[in-house]
């Protein structure tokens, strides 16, 4: 992902749990320049994506009674999560600066995966018996994903 960030990036807010804060609420500024400011930024998110699914996939798989293999934060464009067939469930470190629940919803939708490998009806009744409400945390992603950037 590009440097979008604009002059003047200590002025600017960003999105973290859902919620807005300067950037100096999310990491120590001190003397850094621009670049040195996004990739300590950056580093932030990942590490608070990481933490975040450490703490929220354990009691969505004992619920699902299903346990991914290897478990990764990564960095994408176009996904907010993925599952392969190997077990291996990955998340856009964006996600930590969604709010909790639509986190959540990525995380489950992701464990599903590991029972139904597709989208299939039996896929969605099982995500809807842990999250009656996932059609609301799809359509925000839908309406608001685009922001969760910087």
């Amino acid at each position: 992902m590009k440097n979008k960030l604009k002059h003047g990036i200590e002025e600017q807010k960003f999105l973290h749990l859902g919620k807005v804060y300067f950037l100096h609420e999310l990491i120590e500024t001190g003397e850094l320049n621009e670049a040195e400011l996004y990739t300590s930024l950056k580093k932030f998110y990942f590490s608070s994506c990481k933490k975040i699914v450490a703490a929220r996939i354990p009691i969505y798989q004992t619920q699902l009674k299903v346990k991914p293999k290897v478990i990764e934060v990564i960095e994408s464009e176009n996904k907010w999560g993925s599952c392969s067939s190997a077990k291996k469930v990955s998340f856009n470190y964006r996600l930590a600066m969604a709010p909790i629940e639509v986190i959540d919803y990525v995380i489950i939708h992701e464990l599903c995966h590991l029972l139904h490998m597709n989208h299939d009806r039996s896929f969605w009744r099982r995500l809807g018996s842990i999250m009656p409400d996932y059609k609301e945390k799809q359509k925000f992603l839908e309406l608001y994903g685009y922001a969760l950037t910087f």
